[in-house]
């Protein structure tokens, strides 16, 4: 699940002072909740336009050879789904080098490295990868990030949107076959079903969160069926927290583990781009040098 979080300093325009008076027949007020449904429920997912109209949204579509029927798409779910079963089975402990460039329209680029850490954990809604981020050795912890005015993480869960656990909590088609990253790949576009979805992304907005809902295009190898790039997109515009588009584009990729014998497939490349208010906020996580994890403990004497 990607969590992005925002202080609402980038922001050029202030949030409504109150939620907007919709009315129902009975004259009642919704309540937020009841809100944020109806974003959601007016939604028109991207999935459903005609290939022109959706290339003309997706640019990275340029090159696809359409689909004539959707017969491949429940055998390249499955198949995706298996590549993911056995990605999470093999999954250590992992952290790597992570330097993060933001650009926005207040200044100079903001150059950040932290040690990046992914811990496999099984949940009540399935399994996850947990993501920490140190800086010499120590912890960052989200209140200090969120005093820096954004943070954003989560990417190297986006991938379980396919596994077998999640696949129920979006509408998937398929596109047809590109070539992508030197890969030949099947291409599908999803969306996420609003009264489904159970891993929803968290956007915090001057003190409030709120949750966001995703649509997408993903290239999968036709080989292996490993995940080559997944781009995200709001799956409609949050117009009480001033969010008018939120677009991620990730390129995963093999990684060696040296000392283990393993070959893993992660994210080495997010760009993210987000539009809030008048202002426009650009991200680019670049993922390096992956290795183990061990944490290390150390036993001091008993006083006397």
């Amino acid at each position: 699940m990607l969590i992005l979080a925002s202080a609402g300093g980038y922001t050029q325009t202030e949030p409504p002072a109150t939620a907007p008076k919709l009315e129902t027949k009975n004259d009642f007020l919704l309540t937020p909740q009841d809100l944020e449904k109806t974003y959601w429920a007016n939604a028109k997912p991207y999935l459903d336009d005609p290939l022109p109209q959706l290339r003309a949204v997706v640019p990275e579509l340029k090159g696809l050879s359409p689909a004539s029927s959707q017969e491949q798409l429940n055998p390249i779910l499955d198949s995706v789904g298996e590549s993911c079963v056995e990605l999470l089975r093999r999954m250590p402990n992992v952290t790597s080098r992570e330097k993060v460039t933001t650009l926005t329209h207040l200044g100079w680029p903001k150059r950040q490295t932290f040690e990046y850490l992914l811990i496999p954990r099984q949940t009540p809604i399935g399994p996850r990868l947990d993501e920490y981020r140190t800086v010499n050795g120590r912890p960052t912890l989200a209140t200090d990030e969120l005093a820096e005015g954004q943070i954003s993480k989560g990417f190297a869960n986006d991938w379980l949107r396919l596994s077998p656990g999640s696949r129920s909590e979006s509408r998937f088609r398929y596109l047809g076959q590109q070539e992508m990253d030197k890969h030949k790949t099947f291409v599908l576009a999803f969306a996420q079903i609003p009264d489904r979805a159970r891993s929803r992304a968290a956007f915090l907005f001057r003190g409030t969160w709120i949750s966001l809902l995703f649509q997408g295009v993903v290239w999968i190898d036709s080989t292996n069926f490993q995940i080559v790039r997944m781009r995200e997109d709001l799956l409609a515009p949050r117009p009480d927290a001033s969010l008018k588009k939120f677009t991620t584009n990730i390129r995963f990729g093999e990684v060696r583990i040296e000392g283990a014998g393993l070959k893993l497939w992660l994210p080495q490349d997010v760009d993210v781009e987000w539009e809030l208010g008048r202002g426009l906020i650009q991200r680019y996580h670049r993922y390096s040098n992956f290795r183990l994890y061990a944490a290390t403990t150390r036993i001091l004497p008993a006083e006397p």
